[in-house]
């Protein structure tokens, strides 16, 4: 009898022609069976059990649906791919079905996600056979061709309604709204959850004042405070239910270090797809790295039919995801406009190219794959441009960390329907809502309501890239397809006049914009871009307007109030995109064979990098209009410290860190800047008009922030002063250069000596001593006068990164293979390329090891990480020991020839 074959089988033929036999496995889910409970047991009628379609469900799906029945409103955050979706449905059509007059409301904050739902709601209506309508209020649709008799069930985005609930059709419907169901919720969180929020407040205020109790279904991803979140976003209680009975298929987890030659693994992407019928799904942070890559790909004629593009403001965004969903095979290059909720059910590998600065964006983007078979997911450590895998990366590179990101405790999502910006003008729209409706005003004392504003903030105006040709010949017409619709900082950042860019594998230069009715028209005309593209320059100043009394805390001191924001746009540069072997001293495209330039000595790579070939700067620079919002401003007293400038920087990084740990936030909702002209001040803001309450709160919690921050620098993961991410180092740095173009410097060390002066806390009570010459000087006065202290001279900075450490490769072996690092973080720790590593690696002899009781011995092979790391070494005369490494007392003397074995 032949051995069944392994589920994974497919999938490891990928992972071997993409990342060859050596690929680190980071982690492994295990399949989980199903728990569920059958749909005669839940009281079903039969029109609901046929459009469900399955003789079971899942047990959070049979919970849900008793919740909904006794009444209460539900906050559904099981995992993703468990079936939120059959959660709610069967309750809503159940509901519909028993009162005649009853009506649902499905929101949505996705065009392509409403969409999506909404098909799957027609497809349970016709199984069923229930016979009223199901319509879509998103796009072009008006409210009277959507709210009509016979229509019981809505999808719509929240966009559409913030402006149509003074309608007679829409007041209609929510006289008998016995449901309200937000799906993908989490995406409801900062400045565009705040105005979402105020906007749900005014929608179920009205409800109810004309006679309807609609309860209120939340379905999210996991975040870290369900039930606190769902009360902000809505103003209402909502049950929990956390734990899923759904079948998950398993999934491995692996490391996929392209160690410098990104072209050779994105080619081996593209073909494995094809050769094993898989659909994959790349992630990146950024727009332009994935619209690079699908251009370079769509370009070739091998590989055009294969590669698919999906992120906000590309043109047909749903036909692009359609033409994926049919498609046998081939590489999406996406960015996390796909990570909400969107389904592709056949999908089994996922790439996730660099953290995505979230947990919760990570574990969102993971569970595309594996819905229906098992998955994989490679997760690729982005590089910055010396070719070191950046902190972040390096950190969760490394298995323990790994599993800590898809386990340990996730984010909280934080709203503020209270800003002081926002909660005026939404009462204020609630009164026209509710004199519209001949109804009392809710709020005596509101504002006239502005004319218009975006729910998404002012950055979400209108702009649509369009051919200069088809604008001639079309006019208007042109607008109904345009070539792209990005969002404000990106015109202004890469449609600005003078741009080149490739879309489509076409390339592009931008002749002008135009102002019109329907928003502002970027001009295009066809260029052969030869590889080159611009990148649009541009400065935040932040300016203290309305501030409360500083706090002292020795040495530093703090301020909580209201600033002014002003988002300036300079100029542009101009760079070429390398994607192959290149020298990264002169640029020089080198030999076949060249180790290292023959004409500079530099250092060859074969990677993606940019170039900057010329700088361009505006006479007249772009500037926003300036916005209110809540900041924190820290000052550091030069005085205190040899290192003022690199403090203070870590001190912010340290701040912008350990914030959202402590205060409910994402870490988008905080910008941080410099004050302009002091390098010892910075300011923490709110991102978002009018502010949304975490720089006020982390204001009043500064004292729990500051003995975080001092735990950090404590930590002994790394001895350079520059830091990790495990202490202090960052995902994003929002000032990373001097005004004068020098990268600002951040030191551990100096900052943990700061913060002990800061907090009174002694070398003792932190069981670490700190190096003598980085004490503050405890002699120093003066500290009452924080905010006039003289501007502190800057120690000097380095031009480049670190040299190398004398006797590296010997080094590099060591955290290799005795301490079981990652590939990538020992990169990062040695400020080496990953394929310089393992080539000088790969020649260097095995480890030499000293052992108290048994000897000399050679290094032979390691076992698992951190505390449980184990050594294999053999001892002549003695044999091969097993060691924890912890308590062996190992000690690495130097390397020599591989043992006779």
């Amino acid at each position: 009898m032949l051995p069944a074959r392994s589920p994974y089988a497919r999938l490891e033929g990928f992972l071997r022609d993409t990342l060859g036999g050596g690929a680190t496995r980071l982690h492994e889910e295990e399949p989980v069976p199903a728990r569920t409970v059958g749909v005669s047991e839940l009281g079903w009628s039969d029109a609901v059990a046929r459009g469900f379609g399955f003789p079971t469900v899942f047990a959070h799906q049979a919970r849900t649906f008793e919740l909904m029945r006794s009444g209460e409103n539900v906050i559904i955050t099981t995992p993703t791919a468990s079936g939120k979706t059959g959660a709610f449905f069967p309750g809503v059509f159940d509901r519909l079905e028993r009162d005649a007059e009853a009506t649902a409301l499905f929101v949505y904050p996705l065009v392509a996600l409403g969409q999506d739902q909404r098909d799957k709601l027609l497809e349970f209506r016709e199984r069923g056979g229930f016979g009223w309508e199901v319509a879509s209020f998103q796009g072009s649709a008006q409210g009277s061709a959507v709210f009509r008799p016979g229509v019981r069930m809505v999808t719509a985005t929240p966009d559409k309604l913030h402006w149509s609930l003074v309608q007679p059709g829409v007041r209609d419907f929510l006289r008998n709204l016995s449901f309200l169901v937000l799906d993908e919720a989490h995406t409801y969180r900062g400045g565009f959850g705040s105005e979402v929020a105020g906007m749900l407040r005014r929608l179920l205020a009205l409800a109810r004042a004309l006679g309807a109790n609609p309860q209120v279904i939340l379905s999210t991803a996991t975040i870290g405070n369900p039930a606190e979140f769902a009360r902000e976003l809505t103003g209402v209680d909502a049950t929990e239910v956390s734990e899923s009975g759904a079948q998950r298929h398993g999934k491995r987890y692996y490391l996929a270090d392209h160690r410098g030659q990104p072209r050779r693994f994105w080619n081996a992407v593209m073909d494995a797809s094809a050769r094993y019928d898989l659909k994959v799904l790349a992630f990146f942070r950024g727009r332009s790295r994935a619209a690079r890559l699908y251009s370079t790909y769509r370009a070739q004629s091998g590989y055009a039919g294969r590669a698919h593009l999906y992120m906000a403001g590309t043109s047909d965004r749903e036909g692009r995801l359609s033409e994926f969903r049919r498609t046998r095979s081939g590489v999406m290059f996406a960015t996390n406009a796909l990570e909400a909720g969107v389904d592709i059910g056949d999908l089994e590998v996922v790439i996730i190219d660099g953290y995505p600065g979230s947990r919760m964006a990570f574990r969102q983007m993971a569970g595309r794959a594996g819905r229906i078979a098992p998955g994989l997911v490679l997760y690729l450590p982005s590089l910055n441009e010396q070719g070191v895998p950046q902190p972040a990366d390096a950190f969760y590179s490394n298995a323990g960390n790994f599993l800590d990101l898809l386990t340990g405790p996730i984010e909280k999502a934080v709203v503020e329907a209270n800003n002081p910006y926002l909660s005026p003008r939404h009462q204020a729209r609630a009164n026209e809502e509710f004199y519209a409706a001949g109804l009392p005003e809710p709020h005596a004392a509101a504002l006239n309501a502005p004319r218009y504003w975006n729910l998404r903030g002012e950055g979400s105006l209108k702009y649509v890239v369009v051919e200069a040709a088809d604008w001639e010949r079309l006019g208007v017409n042109a607008l109904d397809n345009p070539l792209e619709s990005p969002s404000q900082h990106y015109a202004l950042t890469e449609k600005h006049e003078g741009a080149v860019f490739t879309l489509d594998g076409q390339g592009y230069k931008v002749l002008r914009w135009e102002k019109h009715e329907g928003g502002t028209v970027i001009l295009v005309e066809r260029h052969d871009t030869a590889n080159l593209f611009t990148r649009g320059l541009y400065t935040i100043e932040v300016t203290p307007r309305e501030m409360g009394r500083w706090v002292q805390r020795g040495p530093l001191a703090y301020r909580h109030g209201e600033v002014v924001i002003r988002r300036r746009y300079t100029g542009y540069q101009m760079l070429r995109q390398v994607f192959e072997r290149v020298c990264v001293g002169c640029d020089r495209e080198p030999g076949p064979a060249e180790r290292s330039c023959v004409k500079c000595g530099g250092r060859i790579q074969d990677r993606m990098q940019d170039h900057k070939l010329s700088e361009h700067l505006y006479d007249t620079p772009t500037e926003l209009p300036p916005f209110r919002t809540s900041a924190l401003e820290v000052g550091v007293d030069a005085r205190a410290t040899d290192y003022p400038t690199a403090v203070a920087h870590t001190l912010k990084h340290l701040l912008q860190k350990v914030t959202p740990e402590r205060v409910a936030c994402d870490e988008n909702d905080l910008s941080g800047a410099f004050r302009e002209g002091r390098d010892t001040y910075f300011f923490l803001y709110d991102d978002w008009l009018g502010g949304l309450g975490v720089s006020r709160r982390a204001s009043l919690h500064m004292d729990d922030l500051l003995r975080r921050a001092l735990d950090l620098t404590a930590k002994t993961c790394c001895q350079n002063p520059h830091g990790c991410f495990e202490c202090i180092a960052v995902s994003r740095c929002y000032s990373p250069t001097l005004p004068s173009g020098e990268r600002r410097p951040t030191d551990k060390h100096a900052t943990r000596a700061f913060l002990q002066a800061v907090l009174g806390v002694t070398d003792e009570q932190l069981h670490q001593p700190v190096p003598a010459h980085l004490r503050p000087d405890h002699t120093s006065t003066g500290h009452t006068a924080l905010a006039s202290t003289l501007l502190p001279t800057s120690p000097p900075l380095p031009d480049a990164p670190p040299a190398p450490p004398v006797g590296w490769p010997l080094q590099a072996r060591e955290l290799l293979d005795l301490h079981g690092l990652s590939l990538p973080e020992v990169s990062a720790r040695l400020g080496i390329p990953s394929r310089e590593l393992q080539r000088a690696v790969s020649t260097t002899q095995p480890l030499r090891l000293r052992h108290a009781k048994f000897g000399d011995g050679v290094f032979m092979q390691g076992f698992h990480q951190g505390e449980r790391r184990e050594v294999l070494v053999y001892f002549p005369g003695v044999g091969q020991k097993r060691l924890l490494l912890k308590f062996a007392g190992l000690t690495v003397i130097e390397a020599v020839p591989t043992p006779a074995r």
